[in-house]
């Protein structure tokens, strides 16, 4: 999963309902428990300031710390 201008467009350009959806999304992608889930879903507005402030660099980046399934679990899922 490759980050570039036109995937980090189109995450920044989810409303609150789908960026809270694609968090539970990357959060099953990763495994993360209900209350993991919950809490990354109503945290949505911290996350979108720091996907808003976030450079491609930095988000490839936080990808590396991933396995390739996640990262492909996540693109999957995202349909990116």
């Amino acid at each position: 999963m490759e980050i570039n201008k036109e995937t980090l467009d189109k995450i920044k350009a989810l409303d609150e309902e789908q960026l809270r959806a694609a968090i539970g999304d990357i959060a099953d992608a990763l495994g993360a428990t209900p209350q993991q889930k919950r809490r990354a879903q109503n945290n949505s507005g911290m996350i979108r300031k720091k996907i808003l402030s976030a450079n491609g660099r930095e988000l490839q980046r936080q990808l590396g710390k991933m396995t390739p399934g996640q990262r492909e679990e996540i693109a999957r899922k995202l349909k990116l």
